[in-house]
């Protein structure tokens, strides 16, 4: 599905960067590590708009949308949780994140600007 759109190679691999960094969290957080709880990845594509959804099976309702950012002089100093870096990094490499929770899941939609955005008409 993304390969039509001829994303610039830099957009692609962030993309493929936030994608995998939000399933590991998926995997990790969400599901423990459970074989039996599976991750799910959605691809919607519209003219303006590449959205990327990962859902896990969590459902705690405990996952944050903003985070404090990592400061790698606090973590040097154990004022910071050495982990802590993946949503950041995330966030910072797709032009929009957001995160919902209930009961049974935890979705991470990653969306990328295909048009007018802050990345759009960038070249490899």
């Amino acid at each position: 599905m993304i390969q039509p759109l001829h994303l610039p190679k830099r957009r692609l691999e962030q993309l493929q960067t936030a994608v995998a960094e939000a399933t590991m969290n998926a995997m990790e957080h969400g599901n423990h590590y459970l074989p039996e709880k599976l991750v799910s990845i959605s691809v919607a594509v519209s003219k303006a708009v590449l959205t990327v959804r990962i859902t896990d099976k969590g459902g705690t309702g405990l996952l944050v949308n903003d985070t404090e950012p990592p400061d790698i002089e606090a973590k040097l100093a154990e004022l910071q949780s050495p982990r802590g870096w993946g949503l950041f990094l995330i966030k910072n490499m797709v032009d929009d994140m957001r995160i919902t929770s209930d009961a049974t899941h935890h979705t991470v939609e990653l969306i990328l600007c295909l048009e007018g955005g802050d990345h759009a008409g960038e070249t490899a």
